[in-house]
């Protein structure tokens, strides 16, 4: 009965988002199928897992290639060329990238727009039905907590997507297009217009807020799979350093370390070279939610055979900010050997080495599935960021230093902290920390966008008779903005489409 529970509301998002339905509440009332209407707290927590958290979902595995963390490589290889050719679209940043990647095989994977909507509309939907069911009401108001946050999620994640960034220069926030604001699960016959960047902001803002005290006094015991106060803690200090709301993003990152501040000791596995928690892993003390994503994410990159060709992989760029070095006796910053997976040496194929992020766990039964979410690290670097712009520049580094003595290979030889950085020199440092910790979590794209999106340039070839072409995303560049798919703008005519 609770999977039919699943699939019915499954269903009911399906046709909202294709525009068949005037609301979720008319279809409801209308149904004969009211014994699939949810009549209890435990049928809304299944309704939780099944529409709204995104454990596995991948909302967007092309994001990391528009950023200047990965670079394409090349080979001749048919297999790899349609490898290559799969992701030319975000990776040459095409206006028209759904569509391409669509037509190169991608399908559904890559209906951004449409995968956080309809978990927007499970929240609301699970958020309306709370006073209509049975159970205790500690019950109920940990699922709300728990379905506000998400809504707050999901709206972060995609105002920063198809919205301008809040920060950016000459643009006003309060004007300019964000989404379509749905906070109630039924949808009328009007189309729905694009609300401002500043209104979907203060929206995430009040959902946090407001699901914060029931998550600190009724999810203590929620799994990291679902919302915790230390999610709500931590999406509000990234919320905050986005807007630089800088002594709130300190705030609350205080606060969440004040509640856990743990950090893995890379160190600990320098010896076998086998990094067997993970900093997604089941076992990791740092990991606060596990996210979304799943351990195929970044295969997607490859053509498979008996060994993998990576056709997409980190950029000699961000390779060159790690402090690594081959030694057995002293490998400096591990984040290195450890946050990537490695490409076999063979003399086959061209490209060797360092290549796509590998932060679940080592071992499959330990593992969460999950590579993208929320841990402690990001914290630290909240606060450090946090603290540089508001001068405090000493607890900055007591910050940035305590993350990366976990980091260094401290087996046989002291870390040695970083403490002759101020200004601007520190901000850039704390910014590299950010990029050498966070990389393929889908951080650097949006942190691009709020560093004033910088020009950078991507060189591509899909063709062994093509002459490698040479990319670039301006400063300022109008295509930091996603465009809205074409589909999604006939459907709704009300919706002004980004330039």
């Amino acid at each position: 009965m609770v999977m039919n529970k699943i699939y019915y509301v499954l269903m009911i998002l399906a046709l909202l988002m294709t525009g068949g339905l005037c609301g979720c509440e008319d279809f409801l009332e209308e149904s004969s199928q009211d014994e699939m209407r949810p009549s209890s707290v435990d049928d809304l927590k299944e309704l939780m897992m099944g529409v709204v958290y995104p454990a596995g979902v991948s909302f967007h595995n092309y994001l990391e290639l528009m950023t200047d963390d990965a670079e394409s490589s090349f080979t001749n290889l048919e297999l790899a060329i349609t490898a290559i050719k799969r992701y030319e679209g975000p990776f040459t940043w095409q206006k028209n990238m759904y569509e391409l990647m669509e037509s190169n095989g991608l399908g559904s994977s890559v209906k951004t727009y449409e995968h956080y909507f309809s978990r927007i509309m499970g929240c609301n939907t699970v958020l309306d039905q709370l006073d209509k069911v049975k159970g205790e009401e500690d019950d109920k108001l940990n699922v709300r907590g728990q379905a506000l946050a998400m809504r707050a999620w999901f709206y972060f994640m995609l105002v920063n997507l198809y919205g301008q960034p809040y920060n950016a220069e000459g643009v006003d926030i309060e004007k300019t297009p964000g989404l379509p604001l749905l906070i109630s699960s039924t949808v009328k016959d009007d189309p729905l217009p694009r609300v401002s960047v500043a209104r979907i902001y203060q929206q995430v803002e009040e959902d946090l807020l407001e699901a914060l005290p029931m998550l600190e006094k009724y999810g203590k015991e929620n799994s990291k799979y679902k919302v915790t106060d230390m999610f709500v803690y931590t999406l509000l200090s990234r919320m905050y350093l986005y807007m630089e709301k800088w002594e709130k993003a300190e705030e609350y990152a205080s606060k969440a370390l004040e509640k856990n501040s743990e950090l893995i000791n890379l160190a600990r596995y320098a010896d076998g070279g086998v990094f067997t928690d993970g900093v997604y892993g089941l076992n990791s003390p740092e990991a606060i939610w596990y996210g979304y994503g799943n351990d195929n994410e970044y295969e997607s990159y490859d053509w498979s055979g008996f060994w993998r060709y990576r056709s997409y992989w980190a950029s000699a760029e961000l390779r060159e900010l790690y402090d690594y070095q081959d030694d057995t006796w002293d490998r400096k910053d591990l984040r290195y050997l450890f946050y990537f997976s490695w490409a076999p040496v063979q003399s086959i194929y061209p490209n060797k080495g360092i290549t796509w992020g590998e932060k679940k766990s080592g071992s499959s039964a330990l593992s969460s599935q999950c590579v993208k979410g929320m841990r402690v690290a990001e914290l630290y670097l909240n606060r450090a960021e946090a603290y540089i712009h508001m001068g405090d520049e000493k607890l900055a580094l007591d910050d940035l230093n305590e993350l990366r003595r976990h980091r260094y290979d401290t087996r046989n030889v002291a870390y040695q902290p970083v403490s002759n950085l101020t200004g601007e020199n520190l901000l850039q440092f704390c910014r590299d920390e950010r990029r050498r910790e966070l990389n393929f979590e889908d951080h650097r794209w949006f942190d691009l966008r709020r560093y004033g999106m910088p020009r950078i340039e991507h060189v591509f070839r899909s063709d062994v008779d093509q002459v490698p072409q040479v990319f670039v995303l301006e400063k300022g560049d109008p295509r930091y903005v996603f465009a809205i798919p074409d589909y999604i703008l006939t459907r709704n005519p009300a919706l002004v489409p980004n330039p």
